[in-house]
């Protein structure tokens, strides 16, 4: 099995810190790529074979080593070997009776980020997937998987194990799960009548939670904030109503907007009064955070959408001052819709099959799996490559 994984060694981990991002595709990385027997499963797991799997930002952070050890999730148990890949569509290829699968099925990986979870193994469940939030699971340091989206093949618990419908194309399925976390925010912090909303990022979180938002409050006013030209004419196309280029003058727009003002202090420090009801931050670095928290009104809402795995200098005294709602999100697991608690897969699947999530234009590159030098340069690279979301394809 070919497979591409991160092996936490202190030795590989220092050889890339010191070495730099060059030293990310070199043989003394923790960046591996090898061709590997497929470990025993354990019992009652589902043996599937990979169609295609896409490249997540946060797969990005760990390739690059964009994280702060002291975080919250780089402290809790892990294992040494950390498989990539979650946006994942395979076939089954082994399954225990009590999976509820058979050979043959199309299934997508539906699983805690971070490790397994109560739901994913059928065991009794904690208080947190009691209440269907499997990704809170209690039960920290369950088994994940063996192999990954990254892999050839890969084995997983039956529950963590998604069968997806005949009418949803692969293209598709393997967007499901950012769809599902975007669709998450947006159903945590749901924008109401003509509220104006702000989506910063453009992104494949970003686009998916630009549609959810359209679906959820068809009347709100929306202005998306991109970073290249390629990507405001896609955030027009998913139904944006206006575009604004992250190198604007963002505080005087949103001013002029909202019916603001802009104030100056000390240093040439800037701030707004006024400004948006709802603004989603898709990116989640220190500097979109603070921007976000000042082009939101006060009383209104800030949801952190994007992961950074780093600890954040900012100012967030807009949370105290002007008692603006900080929320945070980063994966899926049940939300309610118009009365409805439903699996974020199960709804993502659903609007996608209604036409009502649009996946056209954000799959722009495929390669091979031992191409994943150009597949992971591609990724970073956007201004060069115009990439949204790129695709490691399997025969």
């Amino acid at each position: 099995m070919k497979t591409l994984f991160i092996e936490k060694s202190p030795e590989r981990l220092m050889a890339v810190i010191s070495g730099g991002p060059e030293a990310v595709f070199t043989d003394s990385s923790h960046l591996r790529y090898l061709d590997m027997t497929l470990p025993e499963a354990p019992p009652g797991w589902v043996r599937v074979k990979n169609r295609l799997a896409g490249i997540c930002g946060s797969d990005l952070h760990l390739v690059f080593l964009d994280v702060d050890l002291g975080v919250h999730p780089a402290i809790l148990p892990g294992d040494r070997i950390t498989y990539l890949g979650h946006e994942v569509v395979g076939d089954v290829m082994e399954a225990h009776p009590e999976s509820g699968l058979r050979p043959g099925d199309r299934v997508i990986r539906r699983m805690r980020v971070g490790g397994g979870s109560c739901m994913a193994h059928g065991l009794e469940p904690c208080g947190q997937c009691g209440e269907t939030q499997y990704n809170h699971c209690e039960r920290s340091g369950l088994p994940d998987t063996v192999g990954g989206g990254f892999s050839e093949e890969f084995f997983a618990p039956g529950k963590g194990l998604l069968k997806i419908p005949e009418g949803l194309t692969d293209d598709q399925a393997v967007l499901v799960e950012p769809a599902a976390v975007s669709l998450r925010g947006v159903l945590r912090c749901p924008p109401e009548g003509k509220q104006r909303v702000l989506v910063f990022g453009t992104g494949t979180i970003g686009f998916f939670a630009l549609q959810t938002i359209r679906i959820v409050c068809p009347q709100c006013s929306i202005v998306v904030v991109a970073q290249y030209d390629f990507q405001r004419d896609l955030a027009f196309r998913y139904g944006a109503d206006e575009v604004w280029m992250s190198d604007e003058d963002l505080l005087e727009k949103a001013a002029e907007k909202t019916g603001g003002r802009v104030y100056t202090g000390f240093g040439d420090n800037r701030t707004l009064v006024g400004g948006f009801d709802v603004v989603f931050d898709c990116v989640g670095s220190a500097g979109t955070l603070q921007s976000c928290l000042r082009l939101a009104r006060s009383r209104g809402s800030v949801m952190l959408m994007g992961a950074a795995l780093k600890m954040m200098n900012i100012d967030l005294s807009p949370v105290w001052y002007n008692e603006v709602r900080l929320l945070g999100t980063v994966s899926h697991c049940s939300s309610t819709w118009q009365g409805e608690t439903a699996g974020d897969f199960d709804l993502a699947v659903r609007w996608m099959l209604e036409g009502k999530l649009d996946t056209d234009g954000f799959i722009t590159h495929r390669y091979r799996l031992d191409q994943y030098r150009e597949a992971i340069e591609a990724a970073v690279k956007k201004l060069e490559s115009r990439s949204v979301k790129v695709v490691f394809e399997f025969a």
